[in-house]
């Protein structure tokens, strides 16, 4: 009895340098994502406080289709072309 109650104890004090290094773990852990978190709020305020970048430029180019093969009506607003290379 008294070997198994030299083994309990020594199984109590293993367990609990256990829990405590997964307390400091965990406590850790705790640190590091207060600083994430500050971090990525303040790349938040940074991004608001940046002005808003102008729109790009509407992309516009004029090419000649005439003679081409093409589907749909001649008149319409938006032509799509398709350029494509089948080598």
């Amino acid at each position: 009895m008294i070997v198994a109650a030299l083994g309990a104890s020594a199984e109590v004090a293993q367990s609990t340098d256990d829990l405590s290094s997964l307390r400091r773990e965990v406590d850790a852990l705790k640190e590091g994502q207060k600083a994430i978190q500050s971090d990525l709020q303040e790349i938040k305020n940074l991004l608001r406080a940046r002005p808003a970048a102008p729109p790009p430029p509407a992309a516009e180019a004029v090419l000649s289709v005439d003679g081409a093969p093409f589907k749909g009506d001649k008149n319409a607003k938006l032509t799509l072309v398709d350029f494509t290379d089948y080598q």
